[in-house]
């Protein structure tokens, strides 16, 4: 009989192939699993950011328009039902000079703004903070907003200074 000189692969070649094999496999899961991570980072600050934004053109647009006596704060649901104003608080409430009512509130960790009687709901993220503080400027009142924006586990912090018509 006459035995070829090809003899097949042995075990140890096979499992150098194993090992080898499951190094470059766990290698690219992890490039993966980075890479995925890093995509819906990306897209929450994303998300956070263009809501950043919606509400910059809402304060901007709508209460820079007010006149600062239509202002009132209002420090929590209770005090708006009884009608117990503050200088520092989670509720405002404006009229503007055409008689429109911008009410702007926290439900359920959702902003609410509801202009005359239609509620708007106008950012996805939940919001962990939102103070109204009043103050006086050189001649004119001054409104601060702070918000405190959350999409998962990430936060934004914002910050308006607002000054209010006379």
């Amino acid at each position: 009989m006459v035995r070829s000189g090809n003899r097949g692969t042995t075990l140890v070649e096979l499992m150098v192939a194993v090992v080898i094999s499951s190094i470059v496999a766990i290698g690219f899961s992890s490039v993966l699993m980075f890479t995925r991570n890093m995509y819906r980072d990306t897209n929450l600050r994303s998300q956070m950011s263009q809501d950043a934004y919606v509400i910059d053109q809402y304060v901007r647009k709508k209460l820079t328009s007010q006149v600062a006596d239509s202002l009132q704060i209002f420090a929590n649901a209770t005090d708006e039902e009884s009608g117990t104003t503050s200088t520092s608080g989670s509720i405002l409430r404006a009229v503007r000079v055409d008689s429109t009512v911008d009410h702007v509130s926290l439900v359920d960790n959702y902003l609410v703004w509801t202009i005359d009687t239609i509620a708007h709901n106008p950012i996805d993220s939940e919001i962990d903070q939102l103070i109204f503080t009043e103050s006086t400027g050189y001649s004119k009142k001054m409104l601060t907003i702070n918000l405190n924006m959350i999409v998962d586990t990430d936060s934004l912090a914002l910050e308006w200074l607002v000054t209010i018509r006379n």
